[in-house]
């Protein structure tokens, strides 16, 4: 199952065939709008409106711990998203589409790990290595 988590203008519900939505809770709070399911070419899928469906979220203010947790509970083995943003290289113009290898993260004033010892987080301490950011067979595929 994929999750797909859309930013601004790629959080549209009519990519997904017979699609339900549900609205979900996790220990983190609620996720930035309903989880839609579906499946495009009949490959199950769950959408989620980053900044919800109304672009109503701020991006610092976008509880991705939720969000992530939510997709995890709904058995998503992979997670896409989607931004629109800008790049550091000239060559790449509005409008291209680039399957990303590594980034800078800008946004400020949220919390930054699964893992903050509060009582609702995953227990311990994981540390993450930021070498290798993304999947590589996903970025193949």
């Amino acid at each position: 199952k994929i999750g797909i988590i859309g930013g601004t203008g790629l959080d549209d519900p009519d990519i997904l065939e017979g699609r339900t939505e549900k609205y979900v809770d996790t220990p983190y709070g609620k996720p930035s709008d309903a989880l839609i399911l579906g499946k495009i070419k009949n490959v199950d899928c769950v959408l989620l409106a980053r900044h919800g469906r109304h672009h109503t979220i701020m991006p610092s203010n976008v509880n991705y711990r939720a969000n992530i947790w939510a997709l995890k509970e709904e058995n998503c083995s992979h997670v896409l998203v989607t931004t629109a943003c800008g790049s550091l290289r000239e060559e790449i113009q509005p409008g291209d589409l680039v399957i990303i290898d590594q980034f800078i993260d800008r946004t400020t004033k949220r919390c930054c790990t699964l893992y903050d010892g509060q009582h609702s987080s995953l227990p311990g301490v994981c540390h993450i290595p930021m070498a290798e950011p993304f999947c590589t067979k996903t970025r193949e595929v």
